[in-house]
C-alpha cells in the first residue's frame, strides 16, 4: 500500500495536464487527440519542464490503453459497420498495410534487424488505427 500515494499524485498530474492541454486545444480549434499526445509528452519522463510521472508510467500507460479500448468498444456498432462495409474494409486494409510498410522501412533505415523493423511497423499500424478510430 505504500505505493498508493505516488499513484494518486501521478494521476492528479496526468489529469491536470490533460485538462489544461484539452482546454487549450479546444480554444485553438485543434484535434483533441493531438492535445492528448502533447499532454502525455509533457507528463512523461522525458520532458523536465514540469513535474513528471515517475516510475509508475508503465502502470498508467496500461490503464490508459484499457480505457481507450473500452471506450472504442462502447462506440462500436455493427449497424454502422454494415452501412460503411466495403469502404471501411478498403480504408482499414490500406491504412494498416501502409503503416506496416512505413514502420518497416524506418526500422530498416535505422539499421534494425528484420524482426525489430516488422515489430515497429506492427506497433505503428495498431496505434495509428486506434487513434484514427477515436478521432472519427
Amino acid at each position: 500500500m505504500s505505493h498508493l500515494p505516488t499513484l494518486i499524485a501521478d494521476l492528479a498530474l496526468i489529469l491536470i495536464s490533460a485538462s489544461i492541454i484539452t482546454l487549450l486545444f479546444k480554444w485553438l480549434k485543434q484535434p483533441l487527440v493531438l492535445g492528448y499526445i502533447v499532454a502525455g509528452l509533457l507528463a512523461g519522463p522525458y520532458v523536465h519542464i514540469f513535474p513528471t510521472v515517475g516510475a509508475n508510467i508503465n502502470i498508467w500507460a496500461e490503464i490508459g490503453v484499457v480505457f481507450l479500448l473500452f471506450a472504442l468498444g462502447l462506440e462500436f456498432s455493427f449497424k454502422k459497420l454494415i452501412n460503411v462495409g466495403s469502404t471501411a474494409f478498403i480504408t482499414a486494409t490500406t491504412e494498416v498495410i501502409s503503416m506496416l510498410l512505413i514502420g518497416y522501412m524506418v526500422g530498416y533505415l535505422l539499421g534494425w534487424g528484420t524482426m525489430n523493423s516488422i515489430f515497429l511497423g506492427g506497433m505503428l499500424s495498431m496505434s495509428s488505427t486506434t487513434i484514427i478510430i477515436k478521432a472519427f
